[in-house]
């Protein structure tokens, strides 16, 4: 018994001189951007409208207090804007036609390729990580190991 309440004693002593930093909560947020403007650029897809009307209703989603608000437009911004662009890159770099990729993976390639060829803040292995994640949280049973191959595929062409 002693011995359990020693090791609690211990943690707890850990877990006071644990800090959450700046660098951390900043990491959780730019998670909660990106999820949530995959989510918009997905729900763009489907029904196209305009920007602000888009991000006043993710806006309104109790999870965006949770994210980098900036963050989160400039994605959603970035993507609609240059949707012909990052759509083109995707039909060359796809050996799937466009037409054919599940609009949850599609909206995922998207946002990424986006993040890639214009914003380049975070590192490329950070992002593909952030949305395979996405992908398995969001996207069909094994849709995780196609946005896998396709980013891995996409950012080895694109260096």
């Amino acid at each position: 018994m002693w011995q359990m309440l020693l090791k609690f004693s211990y943690l707890l002593k850990l877990y006071r001189k644990m800090k959450i930093t700046d660098t951390m909560r900043n990491t959780n947020r730019n998670i909660w951007s990106r999820r949530l403007a995959f989510q918009a650029i997905y729900s763009w897809s489907i029904n196209p409208c305009d920007i602000k009307e888009l991000e006043a209703i993710f806006e309104s989603d109790e999870n965006f207090k949770k994210s980098d608000g900036d963050y989160f437009r400039d994605i959603v911004r970035g993507v609609i804007d240059n949707i012909d662009t990052i759509d083109n890159s995707i039909k060359k770099k796809s050996r799937i036609d466009i037409k054919n990729i599940n609009m949850v993976e599609l909206s995922i390639i998207r946002c990424y390729v986006y993040e890639i060829i214009y914003n380049k803040k975070i590192a490329k292995q950070i992002l593909i990580s952030e949305y395979i994640k996405l992908a398995t949280k969001f996207g069909g049973q094994d849709s995780y190991k196609f946005i896998n191959a396709f980013l891995d595929n996409f950012e080895t062409i694109e260096k």
